[in-house]
């Protein structure tokens, strides 16, 4: 996949990211709200298996498979972060997801690229919404969510379980329908 926006560029990923990525999933804010990032390896190269086996599935229009793509700047095709989407497991809906390095973060490029991803789902699919699940301490993100467009529709507490990748121990749900234009 390439999609191209003013700002940024969502592509698949190479192996010459592994290195970005490596540091990025291991940055405070990021490491703090989606601590499986940094669970792939020890070093950058243990992040060639990862970056295959999204290489394997780079053809692939499927917004129900779990898929991951680099967020980088035109001029340099560095990445910055990163944005996917693919089946949420407990909830049976497709969940967008994404995470910023905290040096690009709060400049437009996340909404940019999540905006651009949510556009390319809709086109790709007759899904009638995608989904977002924030947790509860992560208030830029839900600010992040909402500029998206998203729509809080509420806030949920797990019983019996801990949803994945969340520190509190409940979270916000948000939905972003299919335009009727």
């Amino acid at each position: 996949m390439r999609i191209e926006t003013n700002h940024v560029i969502i592509r698949d990923f190479e192996r010459k990211d592994a290195e970005k990525l490596y540091r990025t999933v291991r940055e405070k804010n990021v490491l703090r709200f989606m601590p499986d990032g940094a669970e792939i390896g020890a070093s950058p190269q243990a992040y060639f298996g990862y970056i295959d086996w999204h290489q394997n599935k780079k053809d692939s229009t499927d917004i129900y498979e779990n898929k991951r793509y680099v967020i980088a700047l035109p001029d340099t095709d560095e990445m910055i972060g990163m944005v996917g989407m693919g089946l949420e497991d407990t909830l049976n809906e497709v969940e967008v997801a994404y995470l910023m390095s905290e040096n690009y973060q709060r400049k437009g490029y996340t909404e940019e690229a999540v905006n651009a991803l949510v556009n390319w789902c809709f086109r790709m699919s007759d899904i009638k919404y995608l989904i977002l699940t924030i947790d509860c301490a992560n208030t830029p993100s839900c600010h992040l969510a909402e500029k998206c467009g998203f729509e809080l529709f509420e806030k949920r507490i797990p019983i019996r379980h801990k949803q994945q990748n969340m520190e509190s121990d409940s979270y916000f749900y948000y939905r972003k329908y299919r335009s009727l234009s």
